[in-house]
């Protein structure tokens, strides 16, 4: 992000964070958590839109149960509550602190909790899917809105949380990982996709430029069906500010360097989860 001076409209160490709200010239009304910005007013539609909209149109239908883990901001959840087919959507997010002062200063960005679809855990996202593998409960689609894989986020990574992922996922379900900054995080989005592939038969990347992270975000997809996302349904068409069919399709198209740092990785032993950021 420009280094403008920015107005700063509240901040807080929480249980698990420090959070700051500021104001910037170029994008607006900013949340950033442990001195990183997580979403701005100004382009966090692009970031939204594309961690929902490629799922949900590259899956077969529209998935009828849907699980949230972070997100604190609410727009991964706006966007998912477009689809009226949805019938629940639970949302599981660990800082309360964080979501309470994103409705009070970014309330158009978040979605409505309030919806009677939505049931708002505030609690441990890998905790809960382990609950939800011992209630034998399944989602058709998981989409991991966390942080970066350091503090509270780590657990997020470790292999057996990627196998209760499986395990709580329907046979034609889809989970969705933010994966990093492939320019300046080059690890994340390979040790992404090497602990999807221990447990996932389909695995994708895809990527969205969001111009406040300064590069294009990496996102990571993984279904237990042979067939991935990559090709939107036509019979559901959705276009937004940013999303369309034709961005579909093109951000499954990954850079030569992106597939070498993929390639390499996969080769290469396992590094420390602390490692990656």
């Amino acid at each position: 992000m420009h280094c403008y001076e920015a107005d700063v409209l509240y901040e807080e160490r929480t249980p698990y964070q420090y959070m700051l709200i500021f104001k910037n010239p170029l994008f607006g009304r900013c949340l950033a958590l442990d001195g990183i910005v997580q979403v701005t007013q100004k382009d966090e539609f692009i970031y939204h839109e594309m961690f929902v909209h490629c799922p949900f149109q590259g899956m077969g239908a529209v998935p009828q149960n849907v699980l949230i883990i972070g997100g604190a901001d609410g727009g991964v959840l706006r966007e998912v509550l477009k689809y009226k087919e949805i019938k629940r959507i639970v949302h599981v997010e660990i800082d309360k602190a964080v979501l309470r002062a994103c409705q009070k200063y970014l309330p158009d960005i978040c979605g409505d909790w309030e919806d009677k679809r939505v049931e708002l855990i505030i609690g441990d996202g890998a905790r809960y899917v382990e609950e939800a593998r011992a209630r034998r409960e399944t989602f058709d689609c998981i989409l991991l809105d966390s942080t970066d894989p350091i503090g509270p986020a780590i657990a997020l990574f470790e292999p057996l949380f990627h196998k209760m992922l499986f395990d709580v996922l329907s046979d034609n379900g889809v989970v969705v990982r933010q994966s990093g900054l492939p320019l300046t995080m080059p690890k994340v989005m390979p040790f992404v996709v090497k602990r999807f592939e221990e447990f996932f038969p389909t695995v994708e990347v895809y990527r969205a430029p969001v111009p406040a992270y300064g590069d294009e975000m990496a996102f990571v997809a993984a279904s237990k069906a042979g067939r991935g996302i990559s090709s939107p349904r036509g019979s559901l068409p959705y276009s937004g500010l940013f999303y369309n069919m034709e961005v579909h399709k093109a951000s499954f198209a990954l850079p030569t360097w992106w597939k070498r740092l993929i390639s390499e990785y996969i080769d290469t032993e396992e590094v420390p989860i602390d490692s990656l950021y």
